[in-house]
């Protein structure tokens, strides 16, 4: 017991705040194990460390093992596999280490030590819960790791999306070549569809569909992978949630390509065109296009830092802004002008305030009983004591002007002018095929499949596996929100080794209480989450794209969720037999045909087994004759023998008999069914009964081994 006790003096085990704080009032070096709960204190090094107490650092140095989970000022340090070592010294932390490597561990422990013995005063040191240069460059290139990952998943996802975008254009070209699809800006509306289609007749073409969209700037992204004319981004910008006229139009390809036909179409409803005379107008005259550019003005708000230039919305402008800046006239100077007159009127108005000030001060100071106008109106008599509610009245406007100053002042903000077009015609087919993949894709049914559902957000979640039975039956409730899960070493995605992928392989190998069932949660709208969160999960991942990397660590692409299973042969012939039935019963001649056969092969096999072995029968005394002998007679196999009430009963079959020769017929039997004479042809019968006929009869080798001839019953009275 006293070894015990020496052992557990030795080192303190730390579990609180306040545990930690009562040791940190130690004198000398401490030594701080810190660990978390689902991965425990480095067991192997510990020998080392006790052994340096015992030996050089006895009163002065102090070991201890913090349990992160608990303690705050370690919590930087929870769900961490790697061993962590904190040398403290005076309240602060004076050095940190990483890692199992036991020589570093004991030349970093005796360089401390022997600083804390001389008391050299150390130039830095931190706070406990402080991050320490070690740790800021783990973080750093923690960061730089996450970073360098996510950009190399952006990467990947977006060449799948480009891969796939370019296969299911490439498809769309292939199926409909001669197809093309234009978009109107928001200021065409449906109601000018006929008037849109006058250009068309003439370039022979023909519009098969055409919808009123409603469009967003995600499904422009998707349009302009590989479009060489795409919309600016601030018409996109304008367009999102608005509704746009596309037309899906099937081209003549002899009048020349789905992209080149199309531009010439828009060329002809955008251009003006000149008109012949006609009685209204005696001289030739110019016609508005069908469809113009609509010039939008909106507001920008200004960031910090930003210069204001303005925008010009046509190169006319352009021109006449950089002929009035030469000549030191027109729209510049005018508003340099304005601007200086807006000035000097201020200042103005700011003097004759002031003025009127001034005669009102000069007008409240004046003695009492002078003949002085207030106001423009005669001084009267109490006039004075209404001046204090004047001060105050003053004061309250003061006040409510010093509050509306305080308001924080408006944003900056610019007009800037979106042209936005009246239609845009992608210049390549590609564009138009994802133009029909993204806004018709009803018309690609017949060869596109449908696309795959993307993979919903999803985190990792790890409980111990002695709860596998409560996790997995709550998992059999909701197979869909967790698509995979196995059984693992370690909850830690780097560490972590495959124990089994199904809970009766988990069952059946060797296993130890620190494994883990690991589970792939979606992240959906439902209560799954919560139901497992009950069951107090060891870990969980901070967030979605965490999960995302961690699942691919833990179930990578060729993870099988559970075993195979083989189906057996038996139930192959059962559902073979099964189907049988069912087939028979749909056709009733072969179903009778089958139930021949079956009985010409159970015929067969019985008249086999008589063949074999000879059958005993007894033979029942005819009425009003006795036996010769009233014993029981042998009767070759496959001999009928007659009785005096009927037909004979051979085992197995009921086969009806025929008097001797000279007797007459047996009441109750059928003469077609007697045995024909020695040497002539066996009668037509069943199919049945020809496939098995009766053997030949034996001649009797003794009158008492032959049968009893049958007497015929006398003729009723």
């Amino acid at each position: 017991m006293a070894k015990k006790a020496a052992q557990q003096q030795l080192q303190a085990d730390l579990q609180t705040d306040e545990d930690l704080e009562r040791f940190m009032e130690r004198p000398g070096l401490l030594v701080l194990d810190v660990y978390s709960e689902w991965c425990g204190p480095c067991v192997g090094m510990v020998g080392s460390l006790r052994k340096i107490k015992l030996e050089i650092g006895g009163d002065n140095l102090h070991l201890a093992i913090c349990k992160s989970d608990t303690i705050t000022s370690l919590k930087r340090f929870n769900k961490k596999s790697e061993p962590t070592w904190l040398f403290v010294s005076g309240g602060r932390a004076v050095n940190i280490l990483f890692g199992t490597d036991v020589p570093k561990l004991v030349a970093m422990l005796a360089r401390e030590l022997e600083k804390t013995l001389q008391k050299t005063p150390r130039p830095i040191t931190f706070r406990i819960d402080e991050l320490q240069p070690i740790e800021v460059d783990q973080q750093r290139v923690k960061m730089e790791a996450i970073e360098r990952a996510e950009r190399a998943e952006r990467e990947v996802k977006h060449k799948k999306q480009m891969d796939y975008f370019t296969q299911v254009t490439d498809a769309i070209m292939e199926n409909m070549p001669d197809i093309g699809v234009t978009v109107f800006g928001p200021q065409v509306n449906r109601d000018m569809f006929k008037k849109l289609t006058e250009p068309a007749e003439p370039l022979k073409m023909q519009c098969k569909d055409r919808r009123v969209i409603q469009v967003s700037s995600d499904q422009f992204e998707v349009v302009n992978f590989g479009c060489k004319n795409p919309l600016p981004p601030d018409v996109i910008e304008q367009l999102d949630g608005k509704e746009l006229l596309m037309c899906f139009w099937k081209i003549d390809e002899s009048i020349g390509t789905v992209p080149n036909v199309l531009m010439a179409y828009a060329h002809e409803l955008t251009k003006e065109r000149v008109a012949p005379p006609n009685d209204e107008i005696p001289e030739e005259h110019v016609i508005p296009p069908i469809i113009t550019t609509m010039k939008l003005k909106i507001e920008i708000e200004l960031k910090e830092g930003e210069v204001w230039v303005e925008e010009l919305s046509s190169e006319e402008d352009l021109r006449l802004a950089q002929a009035q800046a030469k000549s030191g006239k027109g729209k510049g100077k005018g508003k340099s002008v304005i601007h200086e007159e807006v000035h000097a009127a201020e200042e103005e108005a700011a003097e004759l305030d002031a003025e009127e000030e001034a005669s009102e001060e000069e007008a409240i100071e004046a003695p009492a009983g002078a003949d002085v106008m207030v106001g423009g109106l005669p001084s009267m008599p109490g006039f004075d004591m209404e001046l204090d509610a004047l001060d105050d009245m003053a004061e309250d406007e003061e006040e409510v002007q010093e509050v509306k100053e305080e308001e924080p002042p408006k944003p900056l903000t610019r007009t800037k002018t979106v042209k936005m077009p009246p239609i845009w015609v992608p210049n390549n087919r590609r564009t138009h095929a994802a133009l029909i993949y993204v806004f018709f894709r009803g018309q690609t049914s017949g060869f596109l499949p449908p696309d795959p559902k993307p993979e919903p957000p999803h985190v990792i979640m790890a409980f111990d596996a002695s709860k596998r039975k409560e996790i997995l039956l709550l998992v059999d409730r909701h197979k869909d929100d967790v698509p995979l899960y196995g059984y693992f070493t370690s909850a830690e995605p780097d560490e972590a080794e495959l124990i089994a992928n199904s809970t009766d392989k988990y069952e059946g190998s060797p296993h130890s209480a620190s494994d883990k069932i690991v589970l792939k949660v979606n992240k959906a709208q439902s209560n799954m989450m919560l139901s497992l969160v009950s069951y107090g999960p060891s870990y969980v991942s901070p967030n979605v794209n965490v999960g995302k990397d961690e699942a691919l660590k833990f179930f990578p692409e060729d993870y099988k969720p559970q075993e195979e299973v083989v189906v057996e042969p038996e139930k192959k012939k059962k559902r073979s037999k099964k189907g049988s039935e069912v087939r028979e019963s749909l056709d009733p001649e072969s179903a009778t045909a089958a139930a021949a056969a079956a009985a010409a092969a159970a015929a067969a096999a019985a008249a086999a087994a008589a063949a074999a072995a000879p059958v005993e029968v007894t033979t029942a005394p005819v009425e009003g004759e006795a036996s010769a002998t009233g014993e029981e007679v042998q009767v070759p196999a496959g001999e009928v023998v007659a009785t005096g009430e009927g037909a004979p009963v051979v085992e197995g079959e009921a086969v009806a008999a025929a008097p001797t020769e000279g007797a007459g017929a047996v009441e109750g039997t059928d003469p077609a069914a007697a045995p024909a004479p020695q040497g002539a042809p066996p009668p037509a019968t069943e199919t049945h009964k020809e496939e098995a006929p009766a053997p030949e009869a034996k001649a009797p080798e003794s009158e008492a081994e032959a049968p009893a001839e049958p007497v015929p019953e006398a003729p009723a009275e």
